[in-house]
Parts: C-alpha cells; sequence; structure tokens
C-alpha cells in the first residue's frame, strides 16, 4: 500500500517524484498529470461533508497508487488536532 506523507504544499514535492497528490481546491476532482494524479477536495462544502469527503478522498488516493503502481500519496491539507 502507498505510503502517505504529509507536505504544507505541492510545491513541497520532490521533483523526481511519481505521486498522487490530495489537495483543497474549487471543486471535487480527479487529473491526471506527468508525474501522477490529483485529487482535488471541493473546499466549500461544509465542514462534516469536508471532513467524510477527505477521508474518502485519501483512502481512494491510496487505492489509485497501488493500481498506477505509485509508491507515495501526498496530502497538502492542513492537519487536524
Amino acid at each position: 500500500m502507498a505510503t502517505i506523507q504529509y507536505v504544507s504544499a505541492a510545491s513541497d514535492i520532490p521533483e523526481n517524484s511519481k505521486y498522487v497528490l490530495v489537495e483543497l481546491g474549487s471543486e471535487n476532482r480527479l487529473s491526471r498529470h506527468s508525474r501522477g494524479l490529483t485529487v482535488t477536495i471541493d473546499r466549500l462544502l461544509p465542514s462534516n461533508l469536508l471532513e467524510a469527503h477527505t477521508e474518502t478522498a485519501i483512502g481512494e488516493a491510496q487505492a489509485i497508487a497501488d493500481q498506477e503502481d505509485i509508491d507515495t500519496v501526498f496530502i497538502a491539507l492542513p492537519k487536524r488536532p
């Protein structure tokens, strides 16, 4: 299973890494790019839905990483206390 690493921003990801990134954005979205995939979570969701969707998105990101033979899922979200 892919390992999870928290980063402050996507710019903190090492340059030569292949990865799946989970981040906040303006819509729920999955996009492919040259170094892997990005799962975007709509930051405007109500807080209870945002929390539930975040947990789901992280699990899906790990599953996608395994399917794509990617070793790391980077999470660029504020850590919960």
